[in-house]
């Protein structure tokens, strides 16, 4: 394969290479189109509940209720611009979350090519992208962490191309990129650290400030004048833990995503470090390597993703927060950026021979590593969750939809997403994502003795008269076995749909 490309390569063919690289930009979108069409996570119909409100109120809605229950407002506003295009928030929210895959493919390939790396290495960074389990499993699924990756690598390109002398946008671009994520606060911090140790100016540190402070301005002002509050009822649900309270599961599980999420480069950079040390060590000369290795790091811009990584991992650690593969995925690019400028700047470290057989390694690695991950455990577990999960909740709306006994129906219930978006009904959200309300209770019982919702959906995260007095009547409307909830929650879980009568 590598003498394939450097064959090809040789020959300075950029027709082949731009065949390559468009052919390589699709792969994840028509992976996941083939092995794994149906699957949309719970969040992504909290997106599309969003997105309906702000079509029909002007507001970010969710069923009605005016609330805070996006980190991703951006998101929802590009996808309003585009649904009435195809008259399907469900439709629409998918397309642009493959155009961004492709968009994340194509800007990887034009980064690499302002770092100098070669074609061959290129191509082979690339295919590692490509067949990134992470990446073909939110390629399609409507979330926002493919545009996500897009903005992280037009935040790199922008940084590579400042300079004192010239006008730079960097700072809107993170900060619309924070209204997509908000771990781009830690792109910007992490950006300002790089630019105070290259002791920028201060007519072009006044700018990089004042863009990004703009926008999120804007928006802070925006939500408090809407929602009272700057704070996403996300952050106060799922980061509600002090800092320093790390628990070990939490703490393994996150060092887990981040392997996970760059395997084969992780272990190609470690074995050449290895190798590097031992050719270094045989000659006497580890002070030398020692030194080259530090020049390649200092020397690069790259390294300012180092200082992005170590703030997003050190925060969510510390917080105690569980990573979800979606929100790393914003660094799986420049992961493979800097392993790729690694590998370019190591080849005059270690005999050229020895470096040939790295490169094979590597795409060996990629194809086997990747592939293993991704059809012996993404595909699967992504599978059961569209068939089970979402088929479940489907029904579970439908039920909510066709009864015809109550008007101005309420359900409480955890996973809001497609309840909440088809059944018609206000929701209450057990878990606070979309009603802050949720925490001025307690627990579940306060909220719903409350509440008084005319249904009830659980799955396990409480039984029924945990929720309920004991002298409330119910009925049982719906109940079906689920076969786990995605990777993060494999075993078998039993949905049921309770009607209350007050």
């Amino acid at each position: 394969m590598i003498n394939f490309l450097e064959k090809i390569f040789s020959d300075q063919t950029r027709k082949t290479e731009r065949f390559l690289v468009i052919a390589i930009s699709f792969l994840p979108v028509l992976i996941a189109l083939i092995f794994m069409p149906g699957f949309m996570g719970d969040d992504t119909f909290i997106h599309v509940g969003f997105i309906k409100g702000l079509l029909e109120t002007g507001k970010f809605t969710f069923t009605g209720n005016e609330t805070y229950g996006t980190t991703s407002p951006l998101w929802v506003i590009l996808n309003s611009l585009f649904t009435p295009v195809v008259q399907n928030p469900e439709l629409s929210i998918r397309i642009l979350s493959g155009l961004f895959s492709i968009s994340t493919m194509l800007l990887l390939n034009y980064a690499l090519k302002v770092f100098e790396i070669n074609s061959t290495l290129r191509i082979l960074l690339l295919i590692s992208l490509a067949l990134n389990p992470f990446i073909i499993k939110w390629s399609i699924s409507g979330m926002e962490a493919s545009a996500s990756m897009t903005a992280m690598l037009l935040c790199l390109i922008f940084l590579i191309m400042s300079d004192d002398r010239h006008l730079n946008i960097l700072g809107a671009v993170i900060g619309l990129s924070f209204l997509l994520r908000p771990e781009f606060l830690v792109v910007f911090i992490g950006s300002l650290i790089f630019f105070l140790i290259e002791k920028r100016n201060r007519k072009f540190l006044f700018s990089f400030i004042l863009q990004f402070a703009i926008i999120i301005t804007s928006w802070f002002t925006y939500a408090y004048i809407h929602f009272r509050t700057i704070i996403p009822n996300t952050f106060r649900a799922k980061a509600k833990d002090n800092f320093f309270e790390i628990e070990s599961e939490k703490l393994i599980r996150n060092i887990k995503v981040l392997f996970a999420g760059n395997l084969p480069e992780f272990i190609i950079v470690g074995l050449l470090v290895i190798i590097s040390l031992l050719t270094a060590y045989k000659k006497n000369s580890i002070q030398d390597l020692i030194k080259k290795t530090s020049n390649i790091i200092s020397n690069s811009k790259a390294s300012v993703g180092l200082i992005w990584m170590i703030g997003f991992y050190g925060y969510y650690i510390l917080k105690n927060v569980t990573i979800l593969s979606r929100y790393s995925l914003m660094f799986v690019p420049i992961i493979i950026i800097l392993t790729g400028i690694f590998l370019h700047n190591t080849k005059s470290l270690i005999a050229e021979k020895l470096y040939h057989n790295f490169l094979i390694l590597y795409f060996v690695l990629i194809l086997t590593l990747n592939n293993f991950i991704t059809f012996n455990t993404v595909i699967p577990t992504s599978n059961n969750f569209a068939e089970g999960f979402q088929n479940t909740f489907r029904q579970i709306a439908e039920i909510i939809k066709n009864d015809n006994t109550l008007k101005n129906k309420t359900v409480a219930l955890t996973d809001v997403g497609i309840v909440g978006t088809y059944s018609g009904a206000k929701v209450y959200d057990l878990a606070g994502l979309v009603d802050e309300d949720r925490f001025n209770y307690k627990n579940y019982f306060e909220y719903v003795i409350n509440k008084k919702p005319d249904y009830i959906v659980l799955r396990e995260e409480a039984n029924i008269s945990e929720v309920i007095p004991q002298n409330t009547n119910y009925e049982i409307l719906y109940q079906k076995k689920v076969p786990g909830f995605g990777i993060n929650s494999p075993e078998p879980r039993t949905v049921t749909l309770y009607k209350i009568f007050w």
